[in-house]
């Protein structure tokens, strides 16, 4: 499955990479998740190794090189304060804990690889606006150059056509700048090239945006508050040390014996006060972040729906495909220069509308999209999931 999903992945920059694969590729290689699976198995592998009996059982032997005297026992520590109780306790939420930040690093990866490839798309769309925007400029240039070699135009109008292609080329190189940098940081989440995307920022838009199901994040966060709530006790239990409970053997010329054997460490000096200072400090931050998170994800869904409203009636105000209307609005405007019915600065102002009103139509699409994607996300929509 690995390797298939490996060749697709090469052969995008010959295929349009869409949004799912873009977010299925992401699952599998966005080092973010990759470092909750690392604490995944750091939590269970913390979990197997807590059990109602903590300490493994201790075995002593001795004997004289004549065998005439022999001595052994085995003792069993055990907490009679409930230490390897609250010991699991801990463990169990924390690993509980784990897994729901591990689901919920799911969903953030998947929003954040629907953002980056929106903003992706929208970057290049810009790329090619600017440079659509440097050959009319080009060729409007080449009008007013024409006119003045016969001299029939103004050196006004060639100033400002070439003052205004410089403008335009330092807006082209900016906008390569910006598409470079959104390149980069979806590549660092699918894991390779970009290649071919779609053309729409509407497209990486859940269509499902969830009706407010359980957030992982909020588990995660009381289950933290729980693992370190038992933490402290457990750290607590521990002021008395385990008590080692067993049997002894003794074999001292001929004469055996067997009995049993308590092995005590009496708490005069250490009462394991670090260890219930740091358990107590861990325990407050989790209870702060599990407000905080809370609070924020309380917040997160009523402005993400604001923002949508917002952004839907401004797009819907606009033409459905302002693409369709701005060429031939440029090549109308082109026409007006030269046929002399404008002159260049009404020419240049013209343009600069319809080109202005081209990149509002994208940049509301993907207002829209990143307003869609943050309410999936508030709300932990499958629709984020491929």
């Amino acid at each position: 499955m690995l390797s298939i999903l490996t060749l697709l992945l090469i052969s995008t920059e010959m295929t349009v990479l869409s949004p799912e694969d873009a977010v299925r590729a992401a699952l599998l290689n966005d080092p973010t998740l990759a470092a909750q699976r690392a604490n995944l198995d750091a939590a269970a592998g913390q979990r197997g190794s807590n059990r109602f009996l903590g300490h493994n059982p201790e075995v002593t032997a001795s004997s004289t090189r004549d065998r005439s005297r022999q001595t052994g026992s085995i003792t069993q520590p055990l907490s009679i304060t409930g230490e390897g109780i609250f010991a699991v306790r801990s463990s169990s939420a924390g690993l509980q804990s784990a897994r729901a930040s591990l689901e919920r690093a799911r969903f953030e990866t998947a929003a954040a690889t629907r953002m980056a490839y929106a903003r992706t798309v929208l970057s290049r769309e810009l790329v090619r606006l600017a440079e659509e925007d440097q050959a009319l400029l080009a060729r409007l240039r080449g009008i007013a150059e024409a006119r003045v070699a016969v001299g029939e135009g103004v050196d006004l109008d060639l100033r400002l056509a070439r003052l205004e292609q410089a403008r335009a080329l330092s807006a082209w190189l900016e906008a390569h700048a910006q598409a470079s940098q959104a390149d980069i940081e979806l590549s660092a989440l699918i894991g390779t090239k970009p290649g071919e995307l779609a053309r729409d920022p509407l497209a990486p838009a859940p269509a499902d945006l969830g009706v407010g199901a359980p957030r992982s994040d909020l588990i995660a966060a009381s289950a933290a508050t729980r693992a370190a709530r038992a933490a402290l006790s457990r750290e607590r239990a521990a002021i008395l040390p385990a008590v080692g409970f067993g049997v002894f053997y003794e074999k001292n010329a001929g004469e055996e014996i067997v009995g049993p054997a308590m092995t005590l460490e009496i708490p005069l000096w250490n009462w394991n006060q670090a260890g219930i200072g740091t358990a107590r400090g861990e325990l407050r931050i989790a209870e702060a972040v599990e407000r905080s998170t809370a609070a924020r994800a309380a917040t997160e869904e009523s402005r993400a729906v604001e923002r949508l409203k917002v952004a839907e009636e401004a797009l819907a105000a606009l033409v459905p495909d302002i693409r369709a209307e701005a060429a031939p609005a440029l090549r109308a405007i082109e026409g007006l220069f030269g046929s002399g019915e404008a002159n260049l600065s009404e020419t240049l102002l013209m343009r600069a509308r319809v080109v202005e009103g081209q990149r509002a139509w994208f940049e509301a699409r993907a207002a829209v999209a990143a307003a869609r994607i943050d309410i999936a996300l508030s709300r932990q929509s499958a629709g984020l999931l491929p």
